[in-house]
Formats: structure tokens, sequence, C-alpha cells
């Protein structure tokens, strides 16, 4: 799956593994050369959890929590609350109105909001007002709301928040309120209905190659249009920045902490949130089904979240990886594991076998999948491995 370049076995053997991990890491560095940072699951492991069916398109959305255990939640279609959404249940593509750049009505504040978020990321700490207008990182607006950047986003919409004007907007604001009202849900709880409303309401197909073909055809034929969120909730097909910008307004909503990032997904551009609860922070993103705990990536983290990437602050033709270090503790067992060399820690050692590896606990703090082992055990991609309180995946 993997070919080895050079890597030696690792040994951390210290209480606090930091001896160890400087070991792993000079070691590395002399012998592994230039690596990609970017590692994912198996297509095999992927059939085994059934995360996709037959044809290849998503059934679930699924969720990687903190402890290692996988949450599957099935998708849901034709819920009886989005009557207003009636069309979407039996798969009919809506045309949203489509209105030429700067003819919405605009305010000075909207376009202050806009202009100063035109980054990577939109704080958790201001949330959207109306008029806000949304068209992808670095997008600049004049005072009539017409995008007079330098490096325009090719033919990309430009998305106007204004719930005085969008009843279909405020019209899904008021079905999620009701969704939630009265049920006394903790955050995560409510990050769970926040994935599946959103899935579901933009989610006429399921298919994302037809969901891409749609939305290409409707909203980036003509160039710098304005489309207003709830015409393209109204469609039945929205994109990751679409999916995105209506978590953050949901969120706000819910006076739950969202930020809302842009990026790069596996080499093409992408959208995605970051939301900040009481206890943890979480990678949420809407448009592959994913939630993925974020809090403390030094120590826990899941490959997945790798491939997500912005743009290097200090040199902007690079991309680094948005929350990976590849010299922290984890960021060393990944390139381990990545590599298929044998590691030894203090709490057990990890031997190369032909599908995964052998774990072998030294002590009673191991956990696989979330559940404590006593002896020996063989461990395969897709597998989350606990060495008391750092957390890994076997890929």
């Amino acid at each position: 799956m993997f070919t080895r370049i050079g890597y030696k076995a690792v040994e951390i053997t210290t209480k606090s593994l930091k001896t160890g991990i400087k070991t792993a890491s000079n070691t590395m560095q002399k012998t592994s050369g230039t690596t990609s940072d970017t590692i994912s699951l198996t297509s095999e492991r992927i059939k085994m959890l059934k995360l996709y069916n037959s044809s290849g398109t998503r059934n679930h959305l699924f969720n990687f929590t903190k402890n290692g255990k996988i949450k599957i939640e099935q998708r849901v279609h034709g819920s009886n609350d989005l009557q207003f959404l009636e069309h979407i249940k039996n798969g009919e593509y809506v045309k949203p109105q489509i209105h030429y750049e700067g003819t919405l009505p605009s305010s000075r504040q909207g376009i202050e909001q806009s202009n100063k978020l035109a980054k990577e990321v939109i704080s958790e700490n201001e949330h959207l007002i109306d008029g806000f207008r949304y068209c992808g990182p670095n997008a600049i607006f004049d005072s009539c709301g017409r995008n007079i950047s330098r490096f325009r986003n090719g033919n990309q919409e430009i998305v106007i928040l204004d719930r005085t004007l969008d009843k279909k907007l405020v019209k899904t604001l008021e079905t999620f309120n009701n969704r939630i009202k009265g049920k006394n849900l903790t955050e995560e709880q409510k990050l769970d209905e926040l994935m599946k409303f959103v899935d579901e309401v933009f989610s006429v197909s399921k298919s994302g190659e037809q969901t891409s073909k749609y939305v290409a055809t409707n909203l980036m034929k003509a160039q710098q249009v304005e489309v207003l969120l709830g015409d393209i909730i109204n469609s039945g097909a929205g994109m990751c920045r679409h999916r995105a910008l209506l978590t953050k307004i949901l969120a706000d909503e819910m006076k739950i902490k969202c930020r809302m990032v842009h990026g790069y997904y596996n080499g093409g551009g992408h959208a995605w949130n970051e939301i900040i609860t009481k206890t943890d922070t979480y990678l949420f993103d809407a448009m592959h089904g994913n939630v993925f705990s974020i809090g403390n990536t030094s120590r826990n983290i899941v490959p997945e979240v790798l491939p997500y990437k912005i743009t290097d602050p200090k040199n902007t033709t690079n991309l680094i990886s948005k929350y990976f270090d590849d010299n922290s503790t984890v960021g060393i067992l990944y390139k381990c594991v990545k590599h298929r060399s044998p590691i030894t820690t203090s709490i057990a050692t990890l031997t190369p076998t032909t599908n995964g590896y052998r774990i072998e606990p030294l002590f009673d703090n191991v956990l696989i999948n979330g559940e404590r082992i006593n002896g020996a055990k063989e461990v395969f991609p897709g597998d989350y491995i606990n060495l008391k309180d750092i957390g890994f995946q076997i890929i």
C-alpha cells in the first residue's frame, strides 16, 4: 500500500514520550526525504465500513469521534417539516432566480463585513448580517455590491444574505429552529441535527456528480451573477460554499461559535466550518458529511483531516496543512504508520503485518476503536488506536 523509504524502527520510551519522539523525528528527517502529508482511508476499508453503496454514492453521514468510535447516521430524505421543499423530495431541480451583479440591495455595513471577511477564515465572533455578499476568498466589493477583486473567482455566483428579501431563507431558518425547539439538546446533539438538516436541504440527489453538474449549469453559466441564498436552497442542490454558509448562519442562530473556512481539499478549492463548543473544537464539513475533533491536533487526530489545507500566509504559492504538525507526537506516529515502520513506545509495540499491524500492549491503557484490550491483537486500516492520551488511526 505504501512504499518504505528508509525508515528505521521508532523507539519512544520515556513516560512523556518526548525523548523518543525527538529521536524519531531526527531519524525520519535524515532518511525519508520529501513525502506528502496527505493520508486517506483505503477504498477497501471504506467498502468494509459500508459508507458508500454499490454505485459509489454516499448513503450515510459519518463521524469519527475523538475516542475512535465510528458513528454512522442514515441520511435523511423526506422529513415532514420540509413541506416548503416538497419538490426536493420528489427529485425536482428548480433553477434559482438570477440577478445581474450589483442589482440586489446593498448596505454599507454589509459591504464592509463582506470585505473585512474576504479571507480564508470568517470569525466565530462576528455574525453575518443582511447585505453580506459571498463569492469565495479574496472577493472585494464596491459600494454597489460589485466584485472588484483583481482575481475574480471565475464564473462563481455572488451569494446574497438578506432576510428581509429572502422568504425561502427565513422559512429554512424557522424550520430548523422548530426542529430543535424544546428538545433540550446538548451542543454535540445540536451539531448532529445541524449536519443532518444541511445535508437534507441541499441533497436533492445522492450523486455528488449530478449535483455538481446542476450547480455548474444553473449558477455558473452567467458571469458574476447574484443569487439569494434561499433561491439556492429552493433549487435543491448546493456545493460546499453554500453548505458552509448555511451552516454558519444556522450556528449563529443557535448561538454556537462557528467559523467559515476557505481552503483546499484533495487539490481542489473547498469551504468548510470549524465549530467551537464548551468541550471541544470540531472540523465540520457539511459537503462530505464529516465531523472531526480538532481540539488537540498534536495528540489526537484522524487522517481524514490531513487533506484540508489553506494558503501559506508566508508564501502564497504553497498550501499548508491546517490541522497537522508532522513534528508533533501524533505526526511522528502517522509518519511511521504511513510507511509501515515498526513502532516501539513505553505503552505498546506495533509490528507491521501483511494487512496492518500487530499491537502488543505493555500496560492496560491501550484502546482499539474505543475498547480496551488486554492482549496482543491485529489492527487494520481504519482502526483507531489510543495509547494513553495519544490517538491515531491505522492507514
